[in-house]
């Protein structure tokens, strides 16, 4: 794909998926998301070095992205404030090392 095809899809100019590519803008985290879908590979490919790494992402990919999307769902259907900063530290919290 080029990358007037990638900012046509996008919705965006050219030159601004140009500053994507070489550093000068930064992508959020939504933006980083729809690439990806556009360019059909798993957010992490765009993090990974290695090769084995890269095809080790890859498996778990598809389960992850749609693991993540239903969550980005779930919480935008939360409208009470209180029960979205309930979720945000139960979720956060679940990243914390166990303690003995």
């Amino acid at each position: 794909m080029t990358l007037q095809g990638l900012a046509d899809r996008l919705g965006i100019a050219y030159q601004q998926v140009q500053k994507y590519e070489t550093g000068v803008n930064r992508v959020g985290a939504g933006r980083l998301m729809e690439i990806a879908e556009i360019l059909g590979v798993p957010v992490a490919s765009f993090f990974e070095t290695s090769h084995g790494a890269l095809e080790e992402a890859n498996a778990d990919a598809d389960t992850d992205a749609a693991m993540q999307r239903q969550m980005i769902v779930a919480f935008s259907r939360i409208k009470d404030p209180q029960k979205r900063k309930t979720a945000l530290a139960y979720v956060k919290s679940l990243t914390e090392p166990d303690t003995p």
